[in-house]
């Protein structure tokens, strides 16, 4: 067995996964493959959009693979950077959104109810996230600039970076308010419904990617102990 748990090669440990339920590898690779077809959107951009989510995902190999098809189909350097920078935002994006949680569970407090009572995720969390600015002075600042600078026209187009490689971002990070902003912004756009379904199709591959690339772990981890019982049962 590897003295490290994300072996640089996994094509044997792979092989093995597809060959104890081929049925169920046909099915998945046929969803995989139907996903990254040029369609509303094109090949490279669903993989640009793949590399983003691979960064929320935090799978090696996924990284690794989507930047690689991505060259593959043409995307230059700062193509990809800025979409690793798109991820950063979106990561950032959730405990942002969620500060209005904290806010107002300090205010509950503060009127002396019960945390108990009510409901999370509401609505209208501006009060919130704006005492939350405020009590983060000059950090906040610093967060709103490069808020700016991310979704500033580049290499990626503006719109494309916010309302739907964002959207498949916010989709993994799993932040309503998120995903609200992104469907807002594509639509204000002009961005069809059809490329805000395909960016959010991405996003499930690679949330399933993810995992699927680390049954690698698994398949070492099964091939080994058969291989133990196997030594048992000669002896």
């Amino acid at each position: 067995m590897s003295d490290y748990m994300f072996k640089s090669v996994i094509g044997k440990e792979m092989a093995h996964f597809k060959e104890l339920n081929p049925e169920l590898h046909a099915a998945w690779s046929e969803f995989h493959d139907n996903t990254f077809k040029d369609g509303a959107l094109t090949q490279k951009e669903k993989q640009l959009i793949a590399v983003a989510c691979a960064h929320i995902t935090a799978c090696p190999y996924c990284i690794r693979s989507r930047v690689r098809l991505s060259k593959n189909l043409g995307a230059t350097d700062q193509e990809i950077i800025e979409s690793i920078y798109v991820a950063m935002r979106f990561a950032m994006g959730a405990p942002f959104a969620y500060s209005s949680i904290a806010f107002e569970a300090h205010d509950t407090l503060d009127n002396d109810l019960p945390l108990t009572e009510g409901h999370f995720f509401k609505k209208n969390i501006l009060k919130e996230v704006n005492d939350f600015h405020a009590c983060s002075g000059e950090i906040s600042d610093s967060f709103k600039n490069y808020t700016k600078k991310v979704f500033e026209d580049g290499a990626l187009s503006k719109d494309f970076k916010r309302g739907i490689m964002g959207l498949a971002c916010a989709h993994l990070t799993k932040c309503p308010y998120c995903i609200r902003g992104c469907v807002k912004d594509a639509r204000s756009a002009g961005l069809s419904k059809e490329k805000m379904a395909e960016a959010i199709n991405v996003a499930m591959v690679m949330a399933a990617g993810s995992a699927f690339a680390h049954t690698s772990i698994a398949m070492e981890t099964l091939m080994e102990i058969n291989e133990k019982e196997k030594a048992r049962a000669a002896v």
